[in-house]
């Protein structure tokens, strides 16, 4: 009796046993060397719900609408809770099974047998088996299950942020393209009627045939950019519905809105204040990690198979010939029976495992230094672009109110006589580019301010 004790002690100690490489979260590069790499000179936090900054209503309206109705997101989420439940089943492997039984047994034996005789015979009690986490193969299978789950949640988070981002970015297409066809159709009635003066002229004898058609030319050139951004404004809708989840009817914006009007805020007094740790907490980069973390431990569990096995089953229950007596303390039985399984045949399929396991790890390194390398490159590249088209706005800027001004003298000069119509439709076309370059422009330092807060893991508060 002594010895089974020892036995079942010796067992519960080694229950404590894990094999396999422990995680460590790994550090390819320190926050002093991202700090200096990033050139972060303040640190701060980084903003959550930074569409705020541009203070349009539609915008803030749209991103929310997505945050609850976006199908990926709701796909995301799915498989968030299909990650836990996938945890709950992996779990229930390693702890005891337990199942309840009951029967019933009549069996009328042949009269050629001796002793032959009617039996009835009643059963019932309770099965358990027990598979002992001796090596941690269980305890190695929950971190992989819990990692999975965190990745999962990062995920999530990281999407968010993306649909934020692509909602931002398709809300400024869409009023760039808007801004495009309002111009065109102001251009276009200014050309009309440049047009109907040189027709006027034209059938006086003042003008040419040249001046004619030119002034023609410019005006049907305008009127054909006005379907073309019509059918780009609709896009851009339709592309907001999708991201949304909401049919393009059920979509409300505004015909004016001031988002690319003159820009007077400087939106770098907002950027370039991330913590060293932007890079790490960067929801795609902390996702990729907690896959490397779960691959890391599938190792350990893949090390644990070599290991021999130990099961304990028992039983207890009650077992009669008398169904009223069948839970007296007379029909009482139970056993139990420890159990050691060793792999002998499989070694080498076991090792090859582990093999594979390890380089499913090097993978998912590889993976997370190539989002580490990708999110440090996105953040400098978004910054370095916001700063960029700032400069170039400003001077766009000046053009325009330049080329404004030689459009008027020339007009001026051309009614009186003293230029061309050439020189008028000339400066009439480097006009309406310089218009749509400002509005490029604006348009463009928006995504850049867009792509700087998807690039520094801004996660979004809903």
């Amino acid at each position: 009796m002594a010895s089974k004790h020892i036995f079942l002690m010796s067992i519960l100690f080694c229950v404590s046993c894990t094999v396999g490489p422990d995680f460590s979260a790994p550090e390819i590069y320190s926050e002093a060397v991202i700090k200096n790499e990033l050139e972060l000179k303040k640190e701060g936090k980084v903003s959550q719900n930074w569409y705020k900054i541009f203070d349009d209503e539609c915008l803030k309206n749209l991103i929310n609408i997505a945050l609850n109705n976006n199908t990926d997101i709701a796909i995301a989420e799915a498989k968030l809770k299909q990650a836990r439940l996938i945890a709950g089943v992996n779990q229930a492997d390693f702890l005891p099974q337990v199942s309840a039984k009951g029967g019933y047994n009549y069996q009328k034996e042949s009269k050629n047998i001796e002793y032959s005789g009617n039996i009835d015979y009643y059963s019932a009690g309770f099965d358990a088996s027990w598979e002992l986490d001796l090596w941690g193969k269980g305890r190695r299978q929950k971190e992989a299950d819990e990692a999975n789950i965190k990745a999962a949640e990062f995920s999530l988070s990281n999407l968010k942020t993306i649909v934020a981002a692509e909602v931002a970015s398709d809300y400024v297409n869409l009023q760039q393209n808007k801004k495009y066809l309002q111009l065109a159709r102001q251009n276009a009635s200014l050309q009309k009627q440049i047009a109907d003066l040189v027709k006027s002229q034209y059938k006086t004898g003042l003008s040419d045939a040249t001046a004619y058609n030119q002034a023609q030319y410019l005006l049907n050139d305008t009127l054909s950019l006005i379907p073309q951004y019509e059918n780009n404004v609709e896009n851009y809708k339709n592309a907001l519905s999708v991201l949304t989840g909401i049919l393009p009817s059920q979509l409300t914006i505004p015909e004016n809105t001031k988002l690319l009007g003159k820009i007077n805020n400087n939106f770098s007094d907002d950027m370039g204040k991330l913590p060293a740790s932007v890079i790490r907490l960067r929801p795609d980069v902390a996702a990729a990690e907690q896959r490397l973390k779960a691959q890391n431990a599938l190792i350990g569990k893949a090390i644990a198979e070599l290991y021999p096995d130990v099961n304990i089953s028992g039983l207890f229950g009650y077992s009669s010939q008398n169904g009223r007596k069948l839970f007296s303390s007379a029909s009482e039985g139970y056993g139990y029976a420890p159990a050691i399984s060793v792999p002998l045949l499989d070694w080498n399929k076991l090792k090859n495992n582990i093999e594979i396991q390890k380089q499913s790890k090097n993978i998912a390194f590889e993976n997370y230094k190539q989002t580490v390398l990708s999110a440090i490159s996105e953040i400098k590249n978004a910054f370095s672009n916001y700063q960029s088209s700032v400069k170039i706005y400003q001077n766009k800027l000046q053009a325009q109110t330049n080329i404004q001004k030689v459009v008027e003298i020339t007009l001026k000069k051309y009614k009186s006589g003293t230029a061309t119509f050439s020189e008028v439709l000339n400066s009439e076309q480097n006009l309406i580019k310089a218009q749509e370059d400002v509005i490029a422009e604006r348009a463009q330092i928006m995504q850049n301010v867009i792509a700087y807060y998807k690039a520094s893991g801004a996660i979004i508060d809903n």
